[in-house]
């Protein structure tokens, strides 16, 4: 009898240390304002302030992530395997123009201007840190400066700017972020 109890015990512990929980959260409105699935511990709502921000810091997403703007146009989609952001996350202005295209399986960013043209274009790491070349852009589509990323997020190297016509402004050296020329 205590063998069926304690195995019924670790079943009913296991299941809720891995549950999973689909959250919507709604604008005052009634629209949807975000929606996805979290893995682990579910917060209490019962609990004490403390106690529900312990509870959602073991929390994970996993999934679709969907998000809105208060009239109800799609802001954002963002995928997890576990609490790792994976897959082809876009973003959108309130337009229903594209913002950011970020492909955490290729490493590959680009962002856009409201007028449809490109902002900016490079590489990240799986965990959304900037890495390697990055090229930006102004509004017209001439190029506005050019440099790189260390792994570490930080400016490294050559930095170059450049006026709206293209004219080289400003060439800086970085090392690690820090300005050295």
């Amino acid at each position: 009898m205590k063998k069926i109890i304690f195995t019924f015990s670790a079943i009913a512990f296991f299941l809720a240390a891995n549950a999973q929980d689909k959250k919507t959260e709604l604008w005052p409105n009634g629209n949807k304002k975000s929606e996805g699935v979290i893995i682990g511990n579910a917060v209490d709502v019962a609990a004490d302030k403390a106690v529900q921000q312990r509870q959602a810091a073991n929390a994970t997403r996993d999934g679709k992530w969907s998000y809105w703007f208060e009239n109800g146009t799609l802001r954002s989609e963002e995928f997890y395997d576990k609490g790792t952001m994976i897959g082809n996350w876009k973003v959108w202005y309130d337009n229903g123009i594209l913002e950011s295209d970020l492909n955490f399986t290729t490493g590959k960013v680009a962002h856009y201007y409201k007028n449809v043209k490109k902002h900016s274009e490079g590489s990240i790491t799986v965990g959304g840190i900037p890495t390697g070349k990055w090229i930006g852009y102004h509004d017209n589509g001439n190029k506005n400066f050019e440099g790189a990323y260390a792994a570490n997020g930080q400016k490294d190297g050559v930095w170059t700017w450049y006026d709206e016509k293209g004219k080289l402004t400003t060439t800086q050296v970085y090392k690690e972020g820090e300005l050295t020329k």
